[in-house]
């Protein structure tokens, strides 16, 4: 079919198409059926009304959808021949009839069109259209789309959400209402099909235009505070990804751009990395991509303590990978086009050489800020009065007084005097006083838990650092690899930034011996707040 269409529009129209009109009326005669044009009252000036009829030939009929045009309603033949005129227009243009196409039928065919879409955003336009769209205006006509139809599915996803479906189990998925934001990205994609519905004349306007959408209050992005990050990074220390983590809290790398990092992009002697790819996920799939924006791919200056963080990983990966031997291998992953590339030289790997997962990177990144500052966990709940607490693993010597969080938020003190070993990993802490309150299995003991953040806040973090130290804002921008400075309004806390607290008596520089003689890593040097550098010029 669509072969067809474009040799139509190619070669051009061979056929010609008549119009014919006539005056009918809606009287009916003693059998019960309409006159039509036989009514003998139509000889009156004031009795029916024009309609038009065009006979679409044969060659034109994939194009146009149908045989056959019709128009009626019209005061004069003059008006009716008008309309029929445009119809033609319409058709000698290009444009297929959509009397037929239903929104639904369009929608999928507008997104399996879309062949420079990044996967992420794939993703979410075939999310939105199969869950909410389809389900809800999916049966309608497009030609008879109305704004007053996308007004009731948007009152309907705010108090209903979107229409029961099928999960991937076979199970019925409930409906719930939904956030104002996730309404605007459904209905952004609806715009954004509907535009492009014009644009190949499909309908006359975009029925979206003046929809009115809930109020959303803009969210205020709240990082952890800079001393907040230190202690995090100083967690995640003996981690092999903790030079990853350092480069998004501190220079704001993306975490697909840190994955996708390999050896060559790293200049020793300028003290500078080259982000130009980034390892992304989609649907379950992952792919290596170019960076999110054309300003994404870019130079970044970092540091010397940096730069020593990302020598060191690249020892301790050369150390996995003689550990490893033939069977190294970083995988393939296929490009934005969809061709398999070969991966080689990840800084960042899994212990059997195979690339990251960006999620597991965030997984991994809530695995290590919820060690900081956590003494124990309760793995059965405790009554009001007891004096001993049974929990799991501890991350530091239990004796002392330790405040309660409950998730997350504290809510009391208590004071340890003695640990006696369980089987396995647990032990049962023996307090100085009975309990005042009830806990709960799970009730965490610490002292300043990190509260619950996303890893892409500790890239908002970088950047509100580095502006309340009174770095420029399009520098900020430009280093975050934003198209615009308006990409990012982070709050600004009060100056302070990131540094290192251990490590060489040289806080500019890693001293050589920070690698054993034999090329193994050491510990890495723990991380406090001292200062955030930026290193040269963009």
């Amino acid at each position: 079919m669509d072969r067809q269409i474009q040799e139509l529009k190619t070669k051009g129209f061979s056929g010609k198409m008549k119009i014919k009109t006539e005056r009918r009326c809606g009287c009916r005669g003693a059998d019960g059926k309409q006159l039509g044009k036989r009514c003998p009252r139509l000889k009156r000036k004031d009795h029916g009304r024009w309609t038009y009829r065009i006979q679409v030939p044969e060659d034109l009929r994939p194009l146009v959808g149908r045989g056959e045009i019709r128009g009626s309603g019209y005061p004069t033949e003059e008006d009716a021949r008008a309309d029929a005129e445009k119809e033609v227009v319409k058709i000698r243009s290009g444009r297929q009839h959509v009397g037929q196409l239903t929104v639904g039928q369009y929608l999928n065919t507008w997104l399996a069109g879309k062949r420079r879409l990044r996967p992420t955003s794939r993703g979410g336009y075939e999310s939105n259209i199969r869950l909410y769209l389809c389900p809800m205006l999916g049966e309608l006509p497009l030609k008879g789309l109305r704004k007053s139809h996308i007004d009731q599915m948007i009152a309907r996803l705010e108090v209903e959400g979107s229409a029961p479906v099928k999960g991937g189990n076979g199970a019925m998925r409930k409906s719930r209402s939904l956030a104002p934001k996730t309404i605007l990205e459904i209905f952004a994609t609806l715009r954004a099909a509907l535009n492009d519905a014009v644009v190949e004349r499909l309908i006359d306007w975009n029925p979206a235009l003046g929809v009115e959408m809930p109020e959303q209050d803009e969210e205020e992005v709240e990082p952890w505070e800079p001393e907040e990050v230190g202690r995090f990074l100083d967690e995640a220390a003996d981690d092999r990804l903790a030079a990853l983590y350092e480069l998004i809290a501190i220079h704001g790398v993306r975490r697909g751009e840190a994955c996708g990092l390999v050896d060559t992009d790293v200049d020793a002697e300028a003290s500078r990395l080259t982000i130009c790819r980034q390892i992304v996920e989609s649907q379950g799939r992952l792919g290596v991509w170019p960076p999110k924006t054309k300003s994404g791919k870019r130079p970044l200056d970092i540091d010397p303590m940096m730069l020593g963080s990302i020598t060191a990983r690249q020892l301790e990966r050369d150390a996995e990978r003689d550990a490893v031997g033939p069977a190294w291998n970083n995988g393939t992953l296929p490009n934005q086009r969809g061709e398999l590339v070969q991966l080689t030289g990840l800084i960042f790997t899994r212990l059997d050489g195979r690339h990251l997962s960006p999620a597991y990177v965030t997984s991994h990144m809530q695995v290590i800020a919820r060690r900081v500052g956590l003494c124990c966990q309760l793995v059965r709940p405790a009554k009001r009065g007891a004096k001993t607490l049974t929990v799991g693993k501890r991350y530091r010597a239990p004796e002392g007084v330790w405040t309660v969080y409950r998730d997350r938020e504290p809510c009391g003190q208590v004071t340890v005097i003695g640990c006696t070993r369980r089987r396995g990993s647990g032990a049962v802490l023996h307090l100085a006083e009975a309990l005042p309150i009830d806990l709960e299995t799970g009730t965490e003991l610490g002292e300043k838990l990190l509260s619950r953040k996303r890893l892409h806040d500790l890239r908002h973090g970088s950047a509100s650092i580095q502006i309340a130290e009174g770095v420029d804002i399009t520098l900020v921008s430009k280093r975050l690899g934003h198209a615009s400075p308006c990409d990012h309004r982070p709050p600004v806390r009060a100056p302070a930034a990131l540094g290192r607290k251990r490590g060489c008596s040289n806080h500019g520089e890693r001293h050589p011996a920070s690698c054993s003689a034999g090329g193994a890593p050491t510990r890495r040097p723990q991380r406090s707040i001292v200062m955030i550098r930026v290193c040269g010029t963009y």
